[in-house]
């Protein structure tokens, strides 16, 4: 069986097109899926991958715009709006 890489906070704000102060709200918030092993909080792409598909479903808050350079991305913000 092969283990899913963990990711940390700014691989998760790449992949999102956020920031890492934003994804570490998210986490403080209980808004995206993570874990925690003590002080350090983690990823799994795949859990990210799904909870990115039932918001983009159920929510105007992403806007699906793909990024030109990787076109799987989705952003949750319009460029520049950022916040965080």
């Amino acid at each position: 069986m092969v283990q899913e890489k963990m990711m940390i906070a700014r691989e998760v704000a790449a992949y999102l097109r956020c920031s890492s102060s934003t994804v570490r709200r998210m986490v403080r918030r209980g808004q995206i899926p993570h874990y925690r092993f003590g002080k350090l909080v983690r990823f799994r792409l795949s859990e990210i991958e799904r909870w990115l598909a039932l918001h983009h479903e159920g929510s105007m808050l992403l806007r699906g715009r793909a990024s030109s350079s990787n076109s799987d991305q989705l952003s949750l913000f319009p460029t520049g709006e950022e916040n965080g």
